[in-house]
């Protein structure tokens, strides 16, 4: 990792690019789990559930006669919401991916993940999953991430260099980043009604908001190097770009856009 004004060690990086992610997204996340209507005494399911910040937030509308399944396939992650959330008696921490049955069978009302489903490598297997660990009347609650949407104003020959490899790293692991593209379609597959569906882009001008992407940038470069061989002299133009508009005032970050999906099954 090249050094620069946002250069951080990975650990520390991913755990300050979560926290400005929260700054920007959090918001929105609250507004939607009251919209959905998740109410004390429910039981619900955060999957990919990271650092906690929105387990927190379902801990709370389901209160102490509630129960929320905090899921990670990460024990690192697992750690630290561990760390964070240790006052709340409500939530039960399960180290699992969503595919291995992480709640042992248990169903729950309310079953959610933001920023999830891009990760996984079948989005059918990943959300029948998720049919499986609802009640029959519950509810899915989807946040999907439309990384391609991000976007800087005014526009620079190297402010969108990175794009093409953010999703030829994705072909290369077999991941679903064009998870926005698809997850319509794949509801309905799996069997889902949409009920509702809002939409979210935040666009900002200030530091943090640049330093979402800037931080994710810095995580990817390697891979972006060694596994799809980006050429150096474009990863140096685009580290180059973020570091020159990084406390521009002038320049804008139209951050990805966040669809929420409020969905049941047939």
């Amino acid at each position: 990792m090249a050094t620069g004004a946002y250069s951080m060690q990975l650990g520390d990086a991913d755990a300050t690019r979560l926290e400005l992610l929260g700054q920007f997204y959090d918001p929105t996340s609250s507004a939607f789990l009251e919209a959905a209507g998740v109410s004390v005494g429910d039981s619900a399911a955060d999957l990919g559930c990271g650092h906690g910040g929105v387990t927190e937030r379902i801990a709370a509308h389901v209160g102490d006669s509630g129960v929320v399944y905090a899921v990670d396939a990460s024990a690192d992650q697992l750690g630290i919401a561990r760390g964070k959330l240790a006052h709340r008696r409500n939530i039960r921490f399960v180290q699992a991916s969503i595919e291995d049955d992480p709640l042992h069978g248990r169903r729950v009302d309310w079953v959610y993940s933001r920023f999830l489903l891009m990760h996984v490598k079948d989005l059918g297997v990943a959300l029948a999953a998720m049919a499986d660990m609802l009640t029959q009347d519950g509810t899915l609650l989807l946040e999907i991430a439309d990384v391609g949407s991000l976007a800087f104003s005014p526009a620079d020959p190297d402010s969108d260099l990175w794009l093409p490899w953010w999703f030829a790293l994705g072909r290369s692991r077999g991941l679903t980043l064009d998870v926005a593209d698809r997850i319509t379609d794949a509801l309905h597959r799996a069997g889902f009604v949409i009920h509702r569906r809002d939409r979210h882009q935040p666009i900002a001008s200030t530091t943090q908001a640049k330093l979402v992407h800037a931080l994710g940038f810095e995580q990817c470069t390697n891979a972006y190097l060694r596994e799809i061989g980006a050429p150096a002299h474009q990863i140096e133009a685009h580290r180059r770009y973020l570091q020159r508009v990084l406390h521009d005032p002038t320049v804008t970050i139209a951050l990805f856009e966040n669809t929420q999906y409020i969905a049941r099954r047939r």
